[in-house]
């Protein structure tokens, strides 16, 4: 068998297929099977179009494989190998390597979070950086301002990141504050000197950026003159606002005087006209669903909606009633103090009002109309050491009455929904002075204020807002995270020292190491946001990482956490056992998990049949495959914990029984003119199966060993075994032989051909003449005969063991063998046959 392959070294794209082309060469003298398989691959990532084939003796077939790595597959060289096994004769196999080269597809992600910030002299960005590419990647980050004004600062300053890793850094940016004037706006734009980028960007230009950003200055106020200018008008607003807001004051109060006198009215004056017919209905809140009551219902007909021919108000269930109506078309209008005027059913305009019709009598129910209060607005500042970037809301409670029916419960919750956990009305990001504010805000309404930021306590504070209030002056401190998480990193040898401890959320990084001394292996991560669900990865130098996910609740302190790291890399070992008579030594150990594949042998010595094979990633499933020519291949399939122990799947230590079987036996026949028989030697023994045939003659010495046979390296299947021997008929036998088998057969044949007779002279027997055999082709040349036998005192001869079917000549001789007497004819003698053959003689002389 010789084996080839199309190519020694193949690039392999992730995602795209490659094909490799493997010839095979039959160079054995009988037709072969070959069996094609691509070791150290996925079986998935691997397409073999013809893995079985049958080739003629010299013959050659060309098997193609496209190898198809997934995504994500690291950059760089791996050694995989092609294994080519025949099915036949001595079932040899050829293993072929070829290096599978995955290239660089470099990717980098950039983002800033906030894009815009606005500060006075300086500001901080958060800045990602991702590597979405499948090699390592280690560069810089660098900022360019058009207008060369501003300096920019980056920490960490460089990165190496490997496939699938992310890093959060900060860019602090400052720049020469404006005295006075409008916000100066500075847009910037990062790049990344990784050596790609630069090399991929045409000669002599500049790299496209990777991300931009905007840094907002706010001037700063001169002193002096500017201060009391600023003072001067401070108060000429200050008076004009006292005196625009009393107008605004008398105004509403006269406004709502009137309103209230109309109310009033209305409760006693529900009988404007006369009529038969009415009108129900009731009035609730948008915001939150109640009921308002002392809302003014005014009604008019439809052709003018200026005169209001009835009047009535809500009571405290929001309900009212006119009544006394004449048949006919009107329009309804709800007024009332601090809330927007609506008209029936959502108007805000009597053109946008809808028609009730009356007939005489008819009461005309069911009229629901929501009012929403005069927008209020809500403004505050944000105290604390960093407030620019976090982010202030408005949310309606889990618990208000407007979202009755429209939140589930949790299921086997025991306390109700907490704050910071409602429906979003409003959402503003905290300047970088730390002030905010909601404009447009719908009132009344009970509102949580929740302020957050990545790294730092989410705070919540409950807030009732009128209609149309003006909330200011509200104050929320942002305190850095109050929640923290400890425990122990531990090995299946004990504490582990040093190791590291990163617990992410968002986009906000804690990390810290396990003490080396005192309490050693365990770990303490403080200052952490709370509520949130934090991902914790532990890693240890010569140990695999662990990664957990850990929910914090509101300032929770959570203790006790275990974290047990398992070996990054364990041994697996083995004893082979073989049958008897054959050495251990030399069986091939294949371990493969897919992407790493490792081979070794088994020793001759200390102890035979032993292996061992190092550097195996753990935790992992690994199949383990155990092949030599002369046995039977056998595969074992093993998980491997992080501990290095063999979890499933085990022990490794395998018997392997030869690939071939063995046909035995021994060879009787039975004796001429006789019931009993013994070994018969020089018989031909043959194994025949389709075009394979096996052959092997009896022993004839030594005498102990006369009759044995052994047909060796009989490839499994079924055979015709035939015992034949000149002179008697073949026997055959039909066996089954499979790998490791031995078949006993112990054939008896048939007596052989024999010739006898009597000779006799005038009458009477002869004793002790010599008479010869020849074949008839030999008779009567210088060849020697067959065989010679002397008569006996009756006159009787035998020739007990002839080869048969021929044709023979007899002589008759005398005593002294000096003279022929008598000769006969060509006698023809069959397989077993005893043929008898008189001689009556003229004379003895």
């Amino acid at each position: 068998m010789r084996v080839e392959l199309s190519v020694r070294r193949l690039q392999v794209v992730p995602g795209v297929a490659s094909a490799l082309t493997v010839t095979v060469t039959n160079t054995s003298e009988v037709i072969s099977g070959y069996t094609v398989r691509f070791l150290g691959a996925d079986p998935d990532w691997v397409a073999v179009d013809d893995p079985e084939i049958s080739l003629f003796p010299d013959a050659t077939a060309e098997v193609r494989m496209r190898l198809t790595l997934p995504v994500g597959v690291p950059a760089g060289p791996r050694r995989m190998a092609v294994q080519v096994r025949e099915l036949t004769a001595d079932q040899a196999v050829a293993i072929e390597e070829v290096v599978v080269t995955v290239p660089e597809q470099p990717g980098l992600d950039v983002r800033l979070d906030p894009v815009t910030v606005t500060g006075g002299r300086r500001a901080d960005f958060g800045v990602v950086v991702e590597n979405n590419g499948n090699t390592v990647l280690t560069g810089k980050l660098r900022a360019v301002d058009p207008e060369k004004k501003t300096t920019f600062t980056f920490t960490p300053p460089d990165f190496r990141l490997a496939p699938g890793e992310h890093v959060t850094g900060r860019l602090r940016t400052k720049a020469k504050r404006p005295v006075f004037g409008s916000m100066t706006v500075r847009p910037f734009a990062l790049h990344v000197d990784d050596g790609v980028r630069r090399a991929a960007a045409p000669e002599g230009e500049e790299p496209r950026p990777v991300a931009q950003g905007v840094f907002v200055q706010k001037p700063l106020f001169a002193r002096g003159l500017l201060s009391l200018l600023g003072l001067l008008v401070a108060v000429t607003v200050f008076a004009v606002v006292i005196a625009v807001g009393l107008t605004s004051v008398l105004a509403r109060s006269a406004a709502d005087r009137d309103l209230a006198l109309q109310v009033a009215q209305a409760r006693f004056d529900t009988s404007a006209s006369t009529g038969t017919a009415g009108l129900t209905g009731a009035v609730t809140l948008l915001s939150d669903g109640q009921p308002v009551s002392g809302v003014a219902v005014e009604v008019f007909v439809e052709s003018d909606t200026t005169a209001v021919v009835a009047t009535t108000a809500s009571d405290d269930a929001g309900a009212f009633a006119v009544t006394n109506l004449p048949a006919g078309d009107y329009k309804l209008r709800m007024r009332g103090a601090g809330f927007a005027e609506v008209w029936y059913p959502a108007g805000a305009t009597d053109a946008d009002a809808e028609v009730v019709t009356l007939s005489a009598g008819q009461q005309v129910t069911g009229l629901s109309v929501l009012l929403g209060g005069v927008p209020a607005t809500v403004s505050g500042t944000v105290l604390g050491s960093d407030a620019a970037g976090a982010t202030a809301e408005l949310q309606i409670p889990l618990d208000a009455a407007v979202l009755d029916g429209l939140v589930d419960p949790v299921a086997g919750a025991a306390t109700p929904p907490a704050a910071g956990d409602g429906a979003v009305v409003r959402s503003t990001p905290v300047g970088g002075d730390g002030t905010f504010s909601f404009a447009a805000v719908p009132s009344p309404a009970v509102y949580d204020l929740v302020v957050s930021k990545p790294g730092f306590s989410t705070q919540v504070h409950r807030i009732d807002v009128a209609a149309g209030e003006d909330r200011a002056g509200l104050e929320v401190s942002l305190l850095e995270g109050d929640g923290s998480i400890s425990g122990l990193v531990s090995s299946a040898s004990g504490p582990v020292p040093g190791a590291t401890v990163v617990a992410t959320y968002g986009q906000g990084v804690v990390q810290t190491v396990s003490l080396t001394q005192d309490d050693v292996g365990s770990f303490v991560l403080r200052g952490l946001q709370t509520p949130a669900t934090f991902t914790v990865v532990v890693s240890a130098p010569g140990y695999a990482s662990a990664t957990l996910s850990v929910n914090l609740a509101e300032a929770q302190e959570l203790t006790g956490l275990s974290v047990v790291l398992g070996q990054s890399a364990g041994t697996l070992s083995g004893q082979v056992t073989v049958p008897a008579g054959t050495s251990a030594a030399g069986v091939a150990v294949t371990v493969s998990d897919g992407a790493v594949t490792r081979q070794t042998v088994t020793r001759s010595s200390d102890p035979a049949g032993s292996w061992s094979l190092g550097g195996l990633p753990l935790p992992a499933t690994y199949t383990v495959t155990f092949s030599r020519a002369d046995l039977e291949s056998q595969v074992v399939s093993v998980t491997v914990d992080g501990n290095g122990a063999v979890s499933t799947g085990g022990p490794v230590d395998v018997t392997l029984r030869a690939a071939t079987g063995r046909i035995t036996g021994v060879v009787t026949q039975t004796a001429v003119g006789s019931e009993e028989s013994g070994p018969a030697g020089n018989v031909q023994v043959t194994a025949a199966s389709g075009t394979s045939t096996l052959s092997v003659t009896s022993a004839s010495t030594p005498q102990e060993s006369v009759g044995a046979f052994v047909l060796e390296n009989v490839a499994p299947g079924t055979y015709t075994v035939t015992f034949s021997r000149k002179g008697t008929r073949p026997t055959s036998s039909i066996v089954t032989v499979t790998a490791g088998q031995t078949v006993e057969l112990n054939p008896q044949l048939v007596s052989p051909a024999s010739i006898s007779g009597t000779v006799r002279a005038e009458g009477v027997p002869v004793a002790g003449l010599e008479l010869r055999l020849f074949t008839a082709e030999e008779f009567g040349t210088a060849a020697p005969a067959r065989a010679v036998v002397t008569s006996a005192a009756d006159g009787t001869y035998q020739f007990p063991d002839v080869d048969a079917p021929a044709h023979y000549v007899i002589e008759v001789r005398s005593a002294t063998g000096t003279s022929a007497l008598a000769t006969s004819p060509a006698l023809t003698i069959g397989q077993s046959d005893a043929l008898t053959y008189d001689f009556t003689l003229e004379s003895l002389s």
